[in-house]
C-alpha cells in the first residue's frame, strides 16, 4: 500500500521505519539503554531466563509511547524509580534482530554515581552493572546485533 511504503532515493520502495516514530505498536520490542558518563547498564537475569549480560529491553505496552516504554522497562528490570532516569533528544538506535526489531533509546541517570563508585565491577548478585564501552562490547561479545546497536548508539552521541 502506498501509505505504508515509499520509494526512496535509488527508486526502491522502503518500508517505514517504526523507530522514527515514538508511538510502537502494541508489543513492539524497546529498550533503554542508561548512561552516566562514560558508563552504560547491562542487566543480567538472576533466574536464568539468560545468560550473561544484555542490554534492558521489553514489549510496550498498549498506548505507550516509545521512550515512556524504555523508562517503565528499564524500571522493571532494573529496580531503579522511573524518575532516576530521563530521556535524551535522540532518535532510538535498532537491535536489528531478525523478525524482532528492538527499538534502543538514550536514557542518562539523573543522580551522580555513589561515593567511591567503580565502573566494570561485576556483583552476580545485583540486576545490572555499569560498563565503559570496551568492557560493554566484551560482555555482549555473543550478541552481534546488540553490539551493533550499542555502536550506533555511541555514534549518534559522539
Amino acid at each position: 500500500a502506498e501509505s505504508e511504503a515509499e520509494a526512496g532515493q535509488d527508486g526502491h520502495v522502503h518500508e517505514e521505519c517504526d523507530s522514527a516514530s515514538d508511538d510502537p505498536k502494541d508489543g513492539q520490542l524497546v529498550g533503554g539503554l542508561i548512561l552516566r558518563g562514560n558508563h552504560c547498564v547491562l542487566i543480567r537475569s538472576l533466574t536464568g531466563e539468560w545468560e550473561g549480560m544484555r542490554l534492558p529491553w521489553g514489549a510496550a505496552d498498549k498506548d505507550e509511547r516509545g521512550a515512556e516504554a524504555a523508562v517503565r522497562i528499564v524500571s522493571e528490570l532494573c529496580e531503579i524509580e522511573h524518575t532516576q532516569v530521563r530521556v535524551l533528544d535522540l532518535a532510538p538506535a535498532t537491535v536489528a534482530v531478525p523478525g524482532m526489531p528492538i527499538f534502543l533509546h538514550a536514557l542518562y541517570a539523573v543522580d551522580p554515581p555513589p561515593a567511591g563508585f567503580v565502573g566494570d565491577v561485576e556483583d552476580p548478585e545485583d540486576l545490572y552493572d555499569w560498563y565503559t564501552f570496551p568492557r560493554a562490547m566484551a560482555a555482549l561479545a555473543k550478541d552481534a546485533y546488540a553490539r551493533a546497536a550499542l555502536v550506533t548508539m555511541a555514534c549518534a552521541l559522539a
